[in-house]
């Protein structure tokens, strides 16, 4: 079985439009049958003729208890495809989904339009976490008009999924390049970087896409001293809980800080933490993380909001 697409976003978010531009691509193009599942209707319809001549066969299953394995593999063998794209419906639960067990090579796609996020991630945080959790991608649509929020919305998403490759599109389609370093609610280029509890969110995530821009910088910040019962290093995680979309489903936003008097330090006890930033590259993980030495530490009690928002 080839590669499954699997578009996921609420009505009207643009996923049609997504993936029929998408089969137009020249580079997407492929000499087999595409099987593309629909498991919902929206406003827009797929052009018959163009679907024809790409050589895409449209079936429908239209209930969420009939998106099972068996009957994924039933409409599968029915049509025998080089390739499989999914219009998943935004409102089923994406996490409860089982797929056959042979489908190992899924790629997932999170579809947003822009003026309706807001509305989204006040009243459905829980799918809207779901849609973005394991995509590769998420496209906003319709992005012009909204500047001033993008920083936010990429946050939060990001939040969920730190891997998340995320693009900006406005009303024509036309991706939007948008550089977020000015909408940081601190100051780089300050002597001492002073992180507030509203803008620890923000320093985690822009580290994990921008660390080579926090080299060598002095920050200071409040955290939560978590020690690891097999200490092989003098450092602890620094951590914060989040909430990505509700108060069960918290993710850890840390920094590991290496500090000479780890000894002295009660694992769970808070702290105001100053120190500067390097680098350093973790095989396990196949990834490079921020690590801050210690050059003061101020044991604390517990801040006011223990748990920080993602905005």
């Amino acid at each position: 079985m080839g590669k499954v697409y699997f578009v996921n976003g609420f009505l009207g978010a643009g996923k049609t439009r997504f993936i029929q531009e998408l089969l137009e691509e020249d580079y997407f193009k492929i000499k087999g049958k595409t099987l593309l599942l629909l498991c919902e209707e929206g406003e827009t319809e797929y052009d018959d003729y163009l679907m024809q001549t790409l050589n895409v066969e449209i079936k429908k299953i239209e209930n969420e208890e009939d998106f099972t394995p068996d009957n994924l593999t039933n409409i599968e063998k029915e049509s025998s495809p080089e390739r499989i794209i999914i219009e998943f419906n935004g409102m089923w639960m994406r996490k409860d989904l089982e797929f056959p067990w042979y489908w190992n090579d899924i790629m997932e796609i999170a579809i947003f339009d822009t003026p309706s996020f807001d509305m989204y991630a006040r009243n459905m945080k829980s799918l809207l976490s779901e849609q973005v959790r394991n995509a590769y991608m998420a496209v906003f649509f319709s992005a012009d008009g909204f500047k001033d929020k993008l920083a936010t919305y990429r946050r939060n998403v990001k939040a969920v999924n730190s891997k998340l490759n995320i693009v900006f599109k406005d009303r024509d389609g036309d991706d939007i390049v948008t550089r977020f370093e000015d909408e940081l609610p601190y100051d780089l280029n300050a002597t001492l970087i002073d992180i507030t509890d509203d803008a620890f969110a923000a320093f985690y995530l822009d580290s994990l896409d921008n660390i080579d821009r926090y080299i060598g910088k002095r920050v200071r910040f409040t955290a939560q001293v978590m020690k690891t019962k097999d200490q092989t290093r003098k450092s602890f995680l620094a951590g914060r809980m989040a909430m990505t979309c509700c108060e069960q489903d918290l993710s850890l936003f840390g920094v590991i800080c290496d500090y000479d008097q780890i000894d002295e330090l009660i694992h769970g006890s808070w702290a105001v933490i100053e120190g500067t930033l390097s680098k350093e590259f973790f095989s396990k993980y196949e990834n490079e993380f921020l690590i801050c030495k210690v050059e003061d530490i101020q044991i604390c009690g517990k801040p006011k909001k223990e748990i920080i928002d993602v905005v």
